[in-house]
């Protein structure tokens, strides 16, 4: 018996790759050794400290502990709640299933506006998974789980399901409170389209206070009553619509329940008429309220001026202004921001009143509008004028113009001030702020010496760092172009000998490990004590309860290509299991992923290189799982991978798989179908040279979605080895008759030649398809048919030759 031949194109053709370059996949192939700088150390999955309790009371014990402690927030108690096992839920109380959603929904709070509706419709995600895993687990909900849940859903107004969820409370038999009725009410008054809602909702509110249905906030025992916080919200829902008729009905309902009303529902009131009367009916609601002895505060001028601002009335704009600060309402900065007067006009009309009043809260304001127009020598000017009138800038005036000088790159000036302001002799003292605003400055000109001097400045002065400033340092030091690692990794351990430790933030962390993925990068290897360093951090922020950090998409990212550029096998693959499992819960991690190939890339690549060919395989299978676009060097690593464990039918389905269009797959049951017999209904047939043959497209985890793009010559070259090699020749001309009908139809040649072509190959790639045959290709399947023993080679020899003039004749070998 003839002994098959061997497979000699185990190298990738000379075509190059964007993720992936020439030498590191011919490097596959030659399997080189990693070195022992590399191989230091215990790997994270035999490091002690990333093992989690074995038990599931005891993981769930840690999670109580944390959850009631202060130094948890809404990030990190839903990190900790999905890496937990389902059967630790159990052991879980509802106070816990509360407090979890307490801080997950205070994290959305604390977002900034621009971005809260994004951030709040993942937090509702968040809120919901756990609510559904207490309920699995047997956790039964109370008002207090009801009431966060129909608080995120009114904020991203999602009313139906709010008003659901009181219904849901009725049906488990729990007497709700009043505050999600007020809660739900509150959304409904800020949108006119849901006025209807809202004064159904008021008067079902009525009726079930009537009987008894509804508890007060204090006690489930005691019956509910309308207070002045829910006659605000229906006054607002009224005010919005403009219907002042029936706001005055509210009043009086309040008046007759002996509830007063307060300056916040006047000025509720006086926001209602500005919006549908005017400025005019706006003042002389002012002047009632006046009258009937409310005293307008600052947000009460914030109205009136704003609607002045709107009709254009600058002469009423002062005149509104004189008489705040003749009550001795100072304007608020949101105010003087909106204001269409110079600041030396505010000023002179501040000053011209004569009123005591503490100047500096009106300087600082201005100086700080002057320098967010980068109008430097105007902030000068105030900064002059403030000492002409014996008014001493403190260090808020100088935090306005070090933070402009900052953001505008101004290093020098900032340093200047700094040092007059806060140098040697000097009565201010900078505090943690002004300090972070100069390392910034410093970070943003790359002036490390710098950075390290006003921290040290801090030490001096007996004021620590904080998160920030530390995620300033961090950041600096990781894009510099002369990297230095040991400085990073000494900052980082600060974090640690601080009394108390810093929690870093994810960002921190993600900043990190972009400067070791960048140096394994760049290098290719980590030394014994960076690796010791990304170990151990990784175990610490996963494991010890006062480390903990939530990790995110980029998390994985940098630290899987950080062990994977260093050749860290195991490092790697225990990241990539902790992605997958944090995948399931948390659709953005998987988005990632499936946005890019790099990453799965850079694992085959390094699974190659320590001849993990069944880990290979797992990989590919996990690929097309998670949706991950194909990418033609992986997929050479794969068929390699195929043959060296002695699965050639799964390479040969894997290359049929990306090839076959959807439209010439056999459906099952088709009488159509090319199928012949129940047995093989998962099978599709392809005509060969000696009739149809079947092929697995449907059972196989390894088949990926159509994607005739990646399988390029070379990749049609090391197919036909493995098939000479295992006996599967017939299925050589199948494929390549695949790559001719998936050739795009122009008169325009676009075949690359050994040399390449770029126009042509830049044309195919806007069609979708990969039409690069070379003819360095052609010549090595060829000699590998030459090479085959078996008996029908010179028959597909010839129709290899008749295929490649028909279809590829610039490629034909010489």
């Amino acid at each position: 018996m003839t002994k098959p031949p061997s497979i000699k194109v185990q190298k990738p053709a000379a075509e190059t790759d964007s993720a992936i370059n020439k030498e590191e996949i011919k490097g596959v192939y030659s399997i080189p050794k990693l070195g022992q700088e590399n191989a230091a150390g215990r790997p994270l999955g035999h490091n002690k400290n990333t093992i989690k309790p074995a038990k599931p009371e005891e993981q769930a014990a840690e999670y109580i502990k944390g959850i009631h402690s202060k130094s948890w927030n809404g990030e990190i108690a839903y990190s900790m709640f999905y890496s937990m096992p389902r059967e630790s839920h159990k052991h879980l109380r509802n106070i816990d299933i509360n407090r979890t959603l307490a801080l997950v929904r205070r994290a959305g709070n604390n977002t900034h506006a621009s971005k809260k509706r994004t951030l709040s419709s993942n937090i509702l995600l968040q809120m919901t998974n756990v609510y559904e895993a207490g309920i699995r687990a047997g956790i039964v909900p109370d008002r207090y789980t009801y009431q966060e849940l129909i608080a995120i859903n009114t904020d991203l107004m999602n009313f139906d399901r709010a008003y659901g969820l009181i219904e849901e409370m009725i049906q488990r038999g729990i007497k709700p409170t009043i505050r999600p009725y007020r809660t739900l009410l509150n959304g409904y008054s800020a949108l006119v389209s849901e006025i209807d809602n809202a004064r159904r909702l008021w008067q079902s509110m009525l009726a079930k206070i009537g009987r008894d249905e509804i508890a007060a906030d204090e006690s489930s025992d005691q019956p509910a009553k309308l207070d002045l916080a829910t006659y605000t919200c229906i006054v607002a829902a009224e005010c919005n619509v403009g219907n002042l008729a029936r706001v005055t009905e509210i009043l009086e309902e309040m008046s007759g329940a002996g509830i007063a009303a307060d300056i916040v529902l006047r000025n509720t009131i006086l926001g209602g008429i500005l919006k549908h009367g005017g400025l005019d009916s706006g003042i002389k609601e002012v002047k009632f309220m006046v009258d009937s002895g409310y005293i307008p505060n600052s947000y009460t001028y914030y109205l009136l001026i704003q609607s002045a601002v709107s009709e254009e009335r600058i002469s009423v704009v002062k005149r509104l202004l004189i008489e705040s600060v003749k009550r001795g309402v100072m304007p608020s900065v949101k105010m003087i921001r909106k204001l269409p007067l110079l600041p030396a006009e505010i000023l002179d009309i501040v000053t011209e009143n004569g009123v005591e009043i503490d100047m500096i809260r009106v300087y600082n304001p201005l100086i700080g509008l002057a320098m967010r127009e980068n109008s430097f020598n105007e902030a000068l000017g105030l900064i002059a004028r403030m000492r002409a009138q014996n008014i001493e800038p403190n260090t808020v005036t100088y935090s306005y113009l070090l933070d402009a000088l900052s953001k505008a790159n101004r290093l020098n000036e900032a340093k200047l001030i700094y040092k007059e302001a806060f140098g040697e002799g000097r009565k201010l003292v900078p505090d943690t702020h002004i300090l972070g605003i100069m390392i910034d400055t410093c970070a943003r000109a790359d002036d490390i010496r710098g950075i390290f001097w006003y921290k040290m400045e801090m030490e001096r002065r007996g004021l620590a760092p904080t998160e920030v400033i530390y995620n300033i340092i961090l950041t600096a030091l990781s894009r510099r172009k002369q990297m230095d690692l040991g400085a990073t990794m000494l900052t980082m351990n600060e974090l640690m000998e601080t009394n108390p430790p810093i929690r870093p933030s994810t960002r921190t962390l993600n900043v990190v490990y972009t400067a070791f993925q960048t140096k394994a990068e760049q290098s290719g290897k980590l030394t014994h004590a960076e690796l010791d360093f990304l170990r151990k951090w990784y175990s610490k922020t996963s494991s010890d309860i006062d480390l903990y950090v939530p990790r995110d998409m980029f998390t994985y990212a940098f630290i899987i290509s950080a062990f994977a550029n260093a050749g860290l096998l195991e490092d790697a693959l225990f990241v990539y299991s902790d992605m997958l499992k944090h995948a399931e819960n948390d659709s953005s991690v998987r988005a990632h992923f499936t946005r890019s190939p790099k990453y799965m890339a850079k694992l085959i690549l390094v699974c190659a290189k320590n001849q993990q060919y069944t880990k290979i395989l797992d990989l590919w299978r996990d690929w097309r799982r998670l949706g991950i676009p194909g990418h033609e060097g992986s997929l050479r690593i794969v068929l390699f991978a195929c043959d060296q464990v002695g699965q050639s039918t799964t390479a040969r389905d894997i290359v049929f798989g990306l090839l076959v269009p959807p439209e010439l797959r056999a459906v099952p049951g088709d009488p159509d179908s090319s199928i012949e017999d129940s047995a093989e209904k998962t099978h599709m047939r392809v005509i060969g040279s000696n009739g149809s043959l079947p092929i697995n497209l449907e059972d196989s985890p390894f088949i990926h979605d159509y994607q005739p793009a990646i399988v390029s010559g070379s990749v049609l070259a090391l197919f036909v080895g493995i098939a000479i090699k295992h006996g599967m020749i017939e299925y050589i001309m199948p494929a390549l008759n695949l790559l001719r009908q998936n050739k795009p139809k122009t008169s325009r040649p676009i075949l690359s030649l050994a040399g390449g072509d770029d126009e042509g190959d830049s044309h195919a790639s806007k069609l979708g398809v990969n039409t690069r045959f070379s003819s360095d290709n052609a010549a090595k399947i060829l000699a590998l048919l030459q090479e085959s023993k078996h008996e029908s080679s010179k028959e597909i020899i010839n129709d290899f030759l008749t295929f490649i003039e028909d279809n590829f004749p610039e490629a034909a070998p010489v």
